[in-house]
C-alpha cells in the first residue's frame, strides 16, 4: 500500500502529487492556521513538513515516543506532548519550525553514488547511480524525489548546489533518476595525493552497449587507477561525465557515461585538462542534502503583522492589497519569473486584477484589485504563495479573506451644525453667541405632539421615561392607547432601566426611553444641513450620489419640509426608487430641513437598497423651542382684543350721548364721602 500527499489550490478541481511516501503510511497530520504549516507524522514515526499551497516538503526529523501529539499555538510555535513530559518548540532559534524539538533537521540524502555533470559554469546536473543488480522493491531509495526540490546538495569536501528540479528517466543506463541545480560554491575536486590516476592523460574508449574503458597514458610510476576511486566521477569539460564502476587493472577502469550522445569516443585528454569529483559511499556518504535555509521575506505595504487579515468589500467598492517578496538568495541566481502565485478560492465572487513586477533591488512587487461589482454576497480567500520559498520560512503564503459583505465597522452619522462637547451634555448647557441654551432637558415621560395637537400625543415612543413618575399628556384616550416603555419596560423605577450614559445620548429610537437631553433650536428651524458621513474602517467618506436617501420622521410628525438638488444623472434613478419605495428619495449632497412645528422632531434617514450592503441608517434629533402659538390662538387673541378694544370705544360714545360724564359722577361721590366722615368724627 502507498501512501501519497496531493496538493490542490483549486478547491479540488485538480490535484498535484507532492509526496510518495511508498509502504509508510501517514497516520496523522497537525496544521497550523497562523503560518500555514502542515505536519505530516508517518507510522515509523518520521516528521515531514510543508507550507499550504507550497509544493515541496522536507524531512525534519522523527519521533520514538509511543504516546505522543504534536499541536500549534495560536503564534505557529510546534510543540510535542506525551504522557510524562512537555517539548516546546517556541525558542529564539526555532522561529516557529520545527527545531525546538527535534534539533537540526535530518539529512535527506540517499544511500547511492552521484554523478555530477557540468551544464554550463553555474548550473550542473547530479545523476543518481542505481546499479544493475538493484532488487526492483529497493529502487526508489536510489533515487532522487520530490522531497529534494529546493534542497541543497552539500559535499564533504566543499561547495554546495542549490536544486531547481526533479527529472525521473529510463535513460542513461544505471541512472533513474537526476536533478538540476545551480552552483552556490563551487564543489571541491579530487588532488593528486587523494587519485594518483590524475597524474596522467586519459583516453575513453566503447567496452560495450552501455559501458566505456576508461585508460591512462601512464607518465609516472606511481600514477594508476585504485580501488578507492571506484564510485568517483571524470568530469572533462565539454563532454559527457563517467561514473567509475569497476578497475580492471591499475591503467583501466570501467565506467557509465551521463550523456551517452556527448562522450568523446577514442579520444585522448592530457592531463590537468580532466578532473575526478568524489560523491560516493566508499568510506561512508561524502555527500548529504538539507533544507535550504529561509530564502525569501514577505512584507505587506502596511507593515501589517497578521497573515489572515479580514478585509470587507461593499458593492460597487474595491480593496487593494500590495505585497513585496525580498529575495535572500546569496549565491543563487533571481529568476526573471513572477515570485508569487496568486489562487482565488471564489472566482466567481469578486473581479481580482493582479499586476507584479521587479523593482531594481530585485524585490518582486505585486498590486492586487479585487472589487464588487454584482449583488452577490459571500467570501473567497486569496493565497499569495512564494512557490520558490524554503520550508524553512516562516511566512511561505499570505492568505486574506475577502467578504463582499457589509463590514460591521461601516456605519451612517450625522454630523450636526452646531458641536456640543461631551461636558456640556453632561451639565445640560452650552450657550451660543446670543445667550441661547442650545441643550433642552425633556420632562419626565415626554412625548411629542401629534397632528391632532400638543395635548393629544399618539406616538409609541416615550423619552426621559420613569415608571414611577405620572405620564404627562395623558388626558385623551387615543394618548392612553399609545406609549410603550421599552428599556423600562416592567420595571419600577428608572434606576431599573440600567440606562448607560451612550445610551442616554443615543439618538436612536431604540433608546428613546434613556434619552435625557437633545438639540434646542429657536423656531422657525430654516434650511437646516443635514450633512451625513460614512464611516468605516478605512476612514470616512461623505455621502454623496451614488447613495440616495429617505427622510422618515418616527413620531409621524408633520410642519417640517426637505430642500435639494437632483442633477440630471439622478432624476431617473430617484423617479426610479421612488416607484419601488413609495416613499420621497433625496439627494443627500446639499440636503437642507427646515421645521414649522413646536417641540421634539425626529427624524431617521436611510440610504436606499442597491447601493450598498450595508443597511445604512442614521438617526437625530431637533427640539423647537420658543415658537408661537398654534393657530387658532393668535387669531383668537387677536379677535378678543379686538372686540374688547371696540367695546370700550362703543361705552365713551354712548356716554357722551347721553351727556353722561362719568368722571364727574366720582367726584361728586367721594366729595359727599368725605363730608360724611366729617360729619361723623364731629359728632
Amino acid at each position: 500500500m502507498a501512501s501519497l500527499v496531493w496538493l490542490s489550490i483549486d478547491g479540488g478541481n485538480t490535484f498535484e502529487l507532492i509526496a510518495d511516501f511508498h509502504d509508510d503510511i501517514i497516520k496523522n497530520t497537525y496544521h497550523s492556521f497562523y503560518t500555514s504549516d502542515i505536519t505530516f507524522v508517518s507510522r515509523s514515526g518520521k516528521v515531514y513538513l510543508t507550507k499550504a499551497g507550497l509544493g515541496r516538503y522536507s524531512k525534519i526529523g522523527s519521533i520514538s515516543d509511543k504516546i505522543f501529539t504534536l499541536y500549534y499555538d495560536h503564534m505557529g510555535f510546534i510543540h510535542k506532548l506525551t504522557p510524562d513530559h512537555f517539548e516546546a518548540g517556541g525558542s529564539l532559534a526555532a522561529f516557529g519550525n520545527s527545531k525546538g524539538i527535534f534539533g537540526q533537521a535530518p539529512d535527506m540524502g540517499f544511500e547511492t553514488v552521484l554523478a555530477p555533470q557540468y551544464i554550463t559554469l553555474n548550473e550542473m546536473i547530479f545523476y543518481a547511480y542505481v546499479p544493475e543488480n538493484e532488487p526492483k522493491e529497493s529502487i526508489h531509495t536510489k533515487k532522487f524525489n520530490d522531497i529534494h526540490l529546493g534542497k541543497l546538495i552539500h559535499s564533504r569536501k566543499t561547495g554546495t548546489a542549490y536544486i531547481r528540479k526533479i527529472l525521473q528517466h529510463n535513460t542513461p543506463k544505471g541512472f533513474l533518476s537526476s536533478v538540476l541545480a545551480e552552483i552556490i560554491d563551487p564543489f571541491g575536486i579530487e588532488e593528486v595525493h587523494e587519485s594518483s590516476c590524475l597524474s596522467s592523460s586519459l583516453s575513453i574508449n566503447q567496452a560495450g552497449n552501455f559501458s566505456y574503458k576508461l585508460s591512462l597514458q601512464l607518465q609516472s610510476v606511481t600514477s594508476s587507477f585504485q580501488d578507492s576511486d571506484i564510485e568517483k566521477t571524470v568530469v572533462i569539460p565539454g563532454y559527457s561525465s563517467f561514473l567509475i564502476t569497476r578497475i580492471l587493472d591499475n591503467e583501466n577502469a570501467l565506467a557509465i557515461a551521463t550523456m551517452p550522445k556527448t562522450v568523446p569516443h577514442n579520444m585522448t585528454f592530457l592531463q590537468g585538462s580532466w578532473f575526478l569529483y568524489n560523491f560516493g559511499q566508499r568510506d561512508g556518504r561524502t555527500w548529504n542534502i538539507r533544507s535550504k535555509p529561509c530564502n525569501y521575506w514577505f512584507q505587506q505595504h502596511d507593515d501589517s503583522l497578521s497573515l489572515n487579515v479580514l478585509k470587507y468589500i461593499d458593492l460597487g467598492k474595491s480593496h487593494t492589497l500590495k505585497i513585496k517578496v525580498i529575495p535572500n538568495t546569496k549565491g543563487v541566481q533571481t529568476l526573471e519569473i513572477p515570485l508569487l502565485k496568486v489562487v482565488v478560492g471564489n472566482p466567481n465572487l469578486l473581479d481580482v486584477k493582479v499586476e507584479g513586477h521587479f523593482d531594481d533591488a530585485d524585490s518582486y512587487r505585486m498590486e492586487i484589485s479585487a472589487a464588487s461589482k454584482t449583488l452577490r454576497q459571500g467570501s473567497t480567500s486569496l493565497a499569495f504563495i512564494v512557490w520558490g520559498a524554503s520550508t524553512e520560512c516562516l511566512v511561505t503564503t499570505f492568505v486574506p479573506m475577502l467578504k463582499s459583505s457589509c463590514s460591521y465597522l461601516k456605519s451612517m452619522h450625522h454630523i450636526p451644525s452646531e458641536i456640543i462637547p461631551l461636558e456640556d451634555w453632561i451639565s445640560g448647557v452650552h450657550m451660543d453667541s446670543q445667550g441661547f441654551n442650545m441643550i433642552k432637558v425633556l420632562p419626565i415621560n415626554y412625548r411629542p405632539p401629534s397632528n391632532m395637537g400638543i395635548a393629544i400625543p399618539l406616538t409609541d415612543n416615550f423619552y426621559h421615561a420613569d415608571p414611577s413618575k405620572p405620564i404627562p399628556r395623558n388626558l385623551f384616550h387615543k394618548s392612553k392607547k399609545s406609549g410603550k416603555f421599552k428599556q423600562c419596560a416592567n420595571v419600577s423605577t428608572r434606576e431599573e432601566c440600567n440606562c448607560t450614559n451612550d445610551q442616554k445620548f443615543s439618538h436612536a429610537v431604540a433608546f428613546s426611553d434613556c434619552r435625557e437631553k437633545v438639540p434646542r433650536f429657536k423656531f422657525p428651524v430654516t434650511q437646516y444641513p443635514i450633512s451625513l458621513k460614512i464611516y468605516s474602517e478605512d476612514g470616512h467618506i461623505p455621502v454623496e450620489t451614488p447613495y440616495l436617501v429617505t427622510v422618515t420622521e418616527v413620531n409621524n410628525r408633520e410642519n417640517w419640509n426637505l430642500k435639494h438638488t437632483v442633477p440630471e444623472n439622478v432624476k431617473k434613478m430617484k423617479d426610479y426608487l421612488e416607484s419601488i419605495l413609495h416613499v420621497p428619495v433625496y439627494n443627500p449632497l446639499g440636503l437642507n430641513l427646515s421645521i414649522k412645528g413646536s417641540e421634539l422632531f425626529h427624524f431617521r434617514v436611510s440610504v436606499v437598497p442597491g447601493v450598498s450592503f450595508c443597511n445604512l441608517g442614521e438617526e437625530f434629533q431637533i427640539y423647537v423651542d420658543e415658537a408661537p402659538l398654534p393657530f387658532p390662538g393668535h387669531t383668537l387673541i387677536a379677535l378678543a382684543a379686538a372686540v374688547l378694544l371696540g367695546g370700550l370705544i362703543f361705552i365713551a360714545f354712548m356716554f357722551q350721548i347721553r351727556n353722561i360724564h362719568p368722571w364727574d359722577t366720582c367726584k361728586k361721590l367721594i366729595r359727599t364721602n368725605n363730608v360724611n366722615s366729617t360729619n361723623i368724627t364731629a359728632n
